[in-house]
């Protein structure tokens, strides 16, 4: 059976995009705690904007782990090719690793230097 092309390719580059929405998220998060003293309170000994970012690469990355494996059932049940599941693998768990950085120096340093 064949697939529709954007919904293939959506799939495909499902990481990318979610990586991408992270990362515009973490800016924002971190702008409005710099322009807000709202987010600049503390909770658990850091901040709650940092609490928001965690909360955000959390979602950001079972976002990519439920798109890997949706594709992974669609390849199986469609017939198609099994590196689509393979690609859309390897680019979340390529995206994932870049969250994960991009998340880390929540716990290193202030958001507002």
């Amino acid at each position: 059976m064949r697939t529709r092309f954007s919904v293939e390719l959506l799939y495909l580059i499902a990481g990318p995009l979610i990586w991408l929405a992270h990362f515009l998220f973490i800016y924002i998060v971190n702008a409005l705690a710099c322009a807000r003293s709202a987010l600049t309170g503390l909770w658990l000994g850091l901040p709650v904007s940092s609490w928001i970012i965690v909360a955000g690469s959390a979602a950001a990355l079972a976002g990519m782990a439920l798109a890997a494996w949706r594709q992974r059932a669609r390849v199986h049940a469609q017939g198609a090719p099994p590196f689509h599941a393979w690609l859309c693998a390897a680019l979340c768990w390529l995206s994932a690793v870049a969250v994960v950085w991009e998340t880390l120096p929540v716990f290193l340093m202030a958001a507002c230097l």
